[in-house]
Parts: structure tokens; sequence; C-alpha cells
């Protein structure tokens, strides 16, 4: 059985294990994450962002944009508040991202466009092995 900390804000915690940062995962990329995350077996993190509150998160969530070794981001569920921000997000490495959008300027800043889950899921046991 694997360990899993679910991490929310403002809260971090700091260990070596692999941490992915879901941002406003809509019902189906949680049933995915669910699943993907079913055969890990070491433990790792999960942050998760669904907030509103951009006074006192969007610093939180900016740093583990860079702390987190995947971050998932679905665009279409974003908050308005946090638009502003899919930009830089999305422009980091780590940053995989996903919209029903056809007409995107965000493929010009990253290739990490995914539809589902199942892209990452061998990039992620790879660097869990």
């Amino acid at each position: 059985m694997h360990k899993i900390t679910v991490i929310t804000p403002p809260d971090k915690v700091f260990n070596n294990n692999f941490s992915f940062l879901l941002v406003y995962p809509n019902n189906d990329i949680k049933q995915q994450f669910q699943d993907l995350i079913a055969d890990i077996d070491h433990p790792f993190n999960v942050y998760y962002y669904e907030q509103d509150d951009l006074d006192h998160n969007v610093d939180w969530l900016l740093s583990l944009v860079n702390i987190a070794d995947c971050v998932i981001l679905d665009l279409d569920n974003t908050s308005p508040k946090i638009k502003p921000l899919a930009s830089y997000i999305i422009a980091q490495n780590n940053t995989f991202w996903l919209t029903n959008e056809n007409d995107t300027y965000y493929n010009k800043l990253s290739t990490n466009r995914i539809y589902n889950l199942d892209f990452i899921k061998d990039k992620i046991y790879e660097k869990l092995q």
C-alpha cells in the first residue's frame, strides 16, 4: 500500500516524495487521477488547488508550480481570478494542461497540452522508478 499525502493551501510538505499539483481539476480529471495513482507503489504528495481566495493563496499556488514534479491544470475549470496566471503556469516544463478550446495561444507557450491523463502516466512512472 502506498502513502498519499494530500495538501491544500496554505500548507506545504517538505520531503523527497514525488509531488503532484492539481489545479481546478474537473470530476473527470479527478477520476482519471485516482486511476493513475492506483498503481503507484511509492509515497507521494498531492497538492490540491481549487480556491477563489486569491489574496491568500496565489503565493502558495505560484510556489507550488515551481516545487511540484507534475502540475495538472484544467483551463476550462479554472477560476476567472486565476486565469491571468495560466500563461505563467503553462509555460513551466512540469505543467501539463487541458482545455476543450481548439484555437488557443497557449500552444505557443507549451507543447504539454494533454487530452486526458493517460499521456503522462509513463512519464510519471519513469520518474518514480
